[in-house]
């Protein structure tokens, strides 16, 4: 993950959660649509192989995100756009394959960003936070020998590339929204630029690849 920050502020002895607790409105918004953002691929492939959903009305709402971090006067509901969301999340009962659970915590962390562009929320943005890395931990582990487990697979998990890349990121993007009191449109289009991770998802899966395959 390349970081763009300019930021040479020294490090805070803060935990990272208590830090994400400071954060303002806008800048909880920002931070769970970054994490929004990274995660759509993996909708997007479990889309195209399963043809349910929609991957480009969740890409849309996200698009209402980020316009509303940038035009804090714009109107958008949303609490429509909740509804709308709905349903495109898959039953993971439907479908018969591990592509699933990526997907719903995909559509999931649309969901609790639309929640925070409402109302601002210290836990929730912690929540969001903690749904990446969870997405991440689950598929290294189902990645993971079948003789690691219990500390040896937490400690396992810990030191993959994989894990490392989505601290670092969060970590970066906590760095980015925190570093401004109001959002100024080329840091925010930097931070969306970082979201997009040059094609590739918190899994580190990217369309090129599927396309590879067929």
């Amino acid at each position: 993950m390349k970081t763009q920050s300019g930021n040479s502020a020294p490090p805070s002895t803060k935990s990272f959660n208590a830090r994400l607790r400071e954060l303002r409105h806008w800048q909880q918004v920002a931070f769970a649509a970054a994490l929004a953002q990274r995660s759509l691929i993996n909708y997007r492939l479990f889309s195209e192989m399963t043809d349910f959903g929609d991957a480009q009305a969740l890409h849309h709402l996200v698009d209402l995100l980020w316009e509303s971090v940038l035009v804090p006067d714009a109107k958008i509901n949303f609490a429509v756009q909740q509804e709308n969301l709905q349903p495109l999340i898959p039953d993971p009962e439907q479908f018969d394959m591990y592509g699933v659970y990526p997907a719903i915590d995909a559509a999931m962390a649309v969901d609790m960003a639309l929640e925070l562009a409402q109302e601002a929320d210290s836990e929730a943005v912690i929540r969001a936070s903690k749904l990446s890395r969870s997405t991440v931990r689950q598929y290294l582990e189902l990645t993971a020998d079948d003789a690691l487990e219990g500390a040896e697979l937490a400690q396992w998990v810990r030191q993959q590339p994989l894990m490392s890349d989505e601290n670092d990121f969060q970590d970066e993007v906590l760095l980015q929204v925190a570093a401004h009191k109001k959002p100024p449109k080329d840091a925010m289009k930097a931070l969306r630029q970082l979201a997009r991770n040059e094609g590739f998802s918190n899994l580190g899966l990217s369309l090129a690849e599927e396309s590879d395959e067929h």
